[in-house]
């Protein structure tokens, strides 16, 4: 798929019950984590019957295109994704240049029939990367990844849409930092980070109904030994973790980030 997927686990520690994320109801409106550091614009038209039909059978695979995106300014072929989960939803993925030759990509959201019934606006989206698929919370529903911005030693901004409930609706649950989006073991959805050589960070959030909210970040320092040691990321200004530092040393120091399959 021309993606870079981190496999990673640290150090091993017990993990309690109760460490795991809590309740997720679909339709419950929690704030939007602040954690991430970019700024994208996004407008989601509602969910329509619209009559209105797009062709994209004849457009390839997004992420199955060869060269698409080698340079950092390639312009990216429009492109499509399936669901392969209940819905079995079409995403026509078209890439637009605004005023002032700003990018942004808009996403048609189909259904079987091939009808729009949502539009998802994402303005400035400065990557040279495909959105894909991913059911990041094992629901058995699939979330959209949209990679917007790149940074320094390969991190990257991603605004995640989720589906609202058995609804065929999605809205931006909020923002993701970091090299891809991962998940872990224990339910929570994860990004590592890097600043350089030998700081990691690891960012922890969760779904509390349609919206991303921050649990924790950890940074994992290694020295030149290949020896490491865990913290609390307490320096980045972020609401209030659910858990205590000792909690999170505990809880998380030891959680294994697990590889999002992207599908479609």
């Amino acid at each position: 798929m021309g993606r870079l997927w981190p496999l990673l686990a640290i150090t091993t520690c017990t993990l309690l019950t109760a460490c795991g994320p809590g309740d997720t109801a679909a339709d419950s409106q929690a704030p939007a984590s602040t954690s991430t550091p970019a700024a994208v614009k996004t407008t989601t038209k509602p969910v329509t019957t619209s009559t209105k039909q797009v062709a994209g059978a004849d457009l390839p695979k997004c992420g199955d295109i060869p060269g698409a995106g080698a340079m950092p300014h390639d312009p990216l072929p429009d492109c499509r994704l399936s669901s392969r989960d209940s819905a079995a939803l079409s995403f026509i993925v078209r890439h637009k240049a605004g005023h002032g030759g700003n990018p942004w990509t808009a996403i048609d959201v189909t259904g079987s029939d091939g009808k729009v019934l949502q539009t998802l606006d994402v303005r400035d989206t400065e990557i040279p990367g495909e959105p894909y698929l991913a059911d990041l919370d094992v629901d058995g529903r699939d979330e959209l990844v949209v990679p917007v911005s790149t940074a320094i030693v390969g991190n990257s901004t991603y605004v995640v849409f989720r589906p609202k409930a058995a609804k065929l609706e999605f809205v931006e649950a909020g923002k993701v930092f970091g090299i891809g989006v991962d998940r872990t073991a224990s339910g929570y959805i994860a990004a590592m980070s890097k600043s350089g050589p030998a700081d990691k960070y690891i960012e922890f959030q969760r779904f509390d109904g349609s919206r991303l909210v921050f649990v924790a970040e950890i940074i994992q320092t290694f020295d030149k030994d290949g020896h490491s040691t865990c913290r609390v990321d307490d320096e980045k200004g972020v609401p209030e973790s659910e858990f205590s530092d000792e909690e999170v040393v505990r809880c998380f120091c030891g959680e294994q980030l697990l590889r999002t399959s992207p599908v479609g």
